[in-house]
């Protein structure tokens, strides 16, 4: 309509666009842009960029927290650390069979590469990250976070959704709303977790870079050496040369990889192969439904860390494709094994050695893990009920960890053994509640139980939330939603971290949408003071009534910024306690005269305060001193393993009795205090009334149906 500068803007919009041949054309790709509409006559489908902005600020603020990096750093240095170290110990086992001396002195000098470009990674570390923080988001990719723009020219849409009048008022607010999510993707503060990642990715590029061409370099100069060509000595000098000889073989002018097996080595320590087959249909059903997609933002990672940890697994190692194509692969033909990126026989004998000292070291892991479950020392995900874990969880049970002398550590981010030590654990705690037949049938096939923990952690996991959205479970619903709308505003990550630092110890939550919210933003509860609501409820240890998590600053701020947490071991008593079997579950949500707190998160709190206040914690470090009560605890677990389960409840074992008899009196003396309370005697009021009110109905309903008292 007269305005030559957006009519130029289009015209040279029409080579980036394809099928695009007219200004109604251009309306229905602008529109495909912005709110993701389906162009039939073009075949264009594509993701709106409202949508996938939004997605990104949620993929961002769920990153935000200063544990996130730190994970990624610790995951990608294992992995790429191991790869030489890993190739070095099989080529050393093979070596009595095939005699190969180069693979072992090869992957030898990679691993001293490896070391000898650290310092040289920092800077290269430093350079990318200054440049991501002045570029733009666009441009990186890491294992969380692949964004990429298909609106090549921003301003060409923002020009026809607010000036040309051609937009609806509908897509003039999806715009100005993709707009702001864009601005915040592109926000230094906002996305900074993720340029960390992203220069962490180049410096280990850089370090398995650096060890590909030391690698090439002393195969060059051994294979001269056979050929009987005279060579100076192996020095540093001599091979720095030969290094700089293959850099070209590896990357081009403007640094980005060639090699195909470098390239391969980078997408695997970082994570970023991309998908195939039913992994990569599941993500695309997702992705397909912008609401479901919270719920499985990061499949990719996910899937390519369980394929990484089933390479070091001991027989799971046969079901993945990549293994079975690379130890089966034909040295004459190696078409089969072109997609890993090995295309000469030396590349295919490094696979292999890599191979099998994988499956070396995945095997000690597995056989210290065992060692180390048999001695109490490794805990697992621990009980299949997740009411009964969570009890566990609330009386200080710390899942994931393993007994270093007298502390605790979190194994979470040993990749990639951490899945493997959880799930020896997982199958060792469940053979106390199923017995002994069980565990040797499951031991026996230990790699298939992990291959479903694993798979069950890097699905189930991430759509958890979704399969219990559908599950009817009270409050789960409000708890979801607080959660996505949560994580939907930037920085959740960050500011979930920050309250636990500046406001302690764990909270007793409703069922309501604002008590999920705010437990995850805890840094605002010091402004209840100002306001007449309440700060939420501490929850409290039922063992000594202190505070759960109440850590003090310099361990919060620790445990802020590590992914490994570490904990002190537990008293006597508390570990006789979670072996005794005794159920706690309903200890504070049920008062002795039934009274029911399930909704009352602050007469449970002050429930739970009282309980505690009468310290069971040094009686039960008293029984678990006791003659009788191990024997009782023994002859349990004795009944368990000889298949007597179901003849016999828990709790009618000696140990449980005893164990019963101080629960039930701390119960009745703490609950004596709270009922005095106002809102406890306004709570049982209610449930008398309504009480009362069920049993007139009742009375009624008798009374129609001419049922006889």
């Amino acid at each position: 309509d007269g305005d030559d500068e957006l009519l130029q803007a289009v015209f040279e919009a029409f080579s980036m666009m394809k099928d695009v041949n007219s200004l109604d054309d251009f309306d229905k790709w602008a529109r495909t842009i912005i709110t993701g509409g389906k162009l039939t006559e073009g075949g264009v489908d594509r993701t709106g960029a409202m949508i996938r902005e939004l997605e990104g600020v949620m993929s961002h603020s769920i990153l935000s927290g200063p544990k996130t990096p730190v994970r990624a750093i610790m995951g990608t240095s294992a992995a790429t650390f191991l790869r030489p170290l890993s190739t070095a110990l099989g080529a050393a086992i093979r070596y009595p069979f095939n005699g190969d001396t180069a693979t072992l002195r090869s992957s030898l000098a990679s691993i001293n590469a490896m070391v000898e470009a650290v310092p040289e990674s920092f800077e290269l570390f430093r350079t990318k990250l200054n440049s991501y923080w002045k570029g733009d988001i666009s441009s990186i990719k890491t294992r969380y976070v692949d964004f990429t723009r298909g609106d090549e020219n921003w301003e060409i849409l923002r020009r026809w959704a607010e000036d040309s009048g051609r937009a609806t008022p509908g897509e003039t607010a999806a715009f100005r709303v993709a707009n702001m999510a864009r601005q915040m993707n592109n926000s230094n503060l906002l996305t900074y977790s993720t340029k960390i990642m992203a220069a962490t990715d180049d410096a280990f590029g850089f370090i398995l870079g650096r060890a590909k061409m030391r690698e090439k370099a002393m195969r060059r100069v051994l294979e001269l050496q056979d050929n009987g060509i005279s060579t100076p000595k192996i020095t540093r000098k001599l091979m720095k040369a030969c290094e700089d000889d293959f850099y070209s073989q590896l990357y081009d002018s403007a640094g980005n990889i060639t090699d195909e097996a470098l390239s391969f080595a980078r997408k695997e320590v970082t994570l970023t192969q991309e998908l195939t087959g039913f992994a990569k249909g599941l993500n695309d059903v997702f992705t397909a439904t912008p609401l479901a997609k919270p719920f499985f933002l990061f499949a990719r990672t996910g899937v390519n860390g369980l394929a990484l940890t089933g390479k070091y697994t001991p027989g799971f190692n046969f079901l993945v494709k990549e293994f079975n194509d690379i130890a089966f692969a034909n040295p004459k033909d190696l078409g089969s094994v072109r997609q890993y990126g090995i295309t000469t026989v030396e590349e295919l004998a490094n696979a292999q050695a890599l191979q099998t000292g994988r499956l070396a070291i995945g095997s000690a892991v597995t056989f210290m893990a065992a060692m180390a479950w048999m001695r109490g020392d490794l805990n697992g995900n621990g009980p299949v009920d997740r009411q009964k874990r969570q009890m566990w969880l609330d009386g200080k049970w710390e899942p994931r960890t393993i007994k270093l002398g007298a502390v605790r550590v979190g194994y979470d981010n040993f990749e990639p053994f951490n899945l493997i030590m959880s799930t020896i654990a997982d199958v060792g705690d469940a053979s106390e509640l199923m017995g002994e037949e069980w565990t040797e049938g499951e031991l026996q096939k230990i790699s298939l139980v992990i291959a479903q923990a694993i798979t069950s952690k890097s699905y189930l996991a991430g759509i958890q939330s979704f399969v219990d959205l559908f599950g009817g479970r009270p409050g789960q619903f409000n708890r979801i939603v607080a959660g996505l709308g949560n994580n939907a505003v930037p920085l959740a990550g960050l500011r979930n971290e920050l309250g636990q630092l500046f406001t302690p110890y764990m909270r007793e939550l409703g069922s309501g949408i604002d008590q999920s919210i705010r437990n995850r933003n805890l840094l605002l509860e010091k402004l209840t003071a100002l306001t007449p609501v309440q700060e939420l409820p501490i929850k409290y240890d039922l063992l000594n009534g202190k505070p759960l998590k109440s850590w003090d600053f310099l361990t919060r701020m620790y445990n802020a910024v590590s992914p490994v947490s570490l904990n002190l071991d537990q008293s006597p008593g508390r570990n006789m306690l979670f072996d005794s079997g005794y159920d706690l579950r309903l200890s504070t949500y049920y008062a002795p005269d039934s009274t029911n707190l399930t909704d009352s998160p602050y007469l449970r709190s002050a429930f739970q305060k009282a309980i505690g206040d009468q310290n069971l914690e040094l009686e039960l470090d008293k029984l678990a001193k006791d003659k009788r009560i191990l024997a009782s605890i023994e002859q349990m677990y004795a009944d368990i393993r000889a298949g007597k389960r179901a003849q016999y409840n828990a709790r009618d074992y000696y140990h449980n009795i005893i164990i019963d008899r101080l629960f039930r009196k701390a119960r009745r003396i703490a609950w004596a205090q709270v009922r005095n309370l106002p809102e406890a005697q306004d709570l049982i009021k209610e449930q008398r009334k309504r009480d009362i009110a069920q049993r007139q109905k009742r009375r009624n309903t008798a009374n129609i149906l001419n049922i006889p008292k």
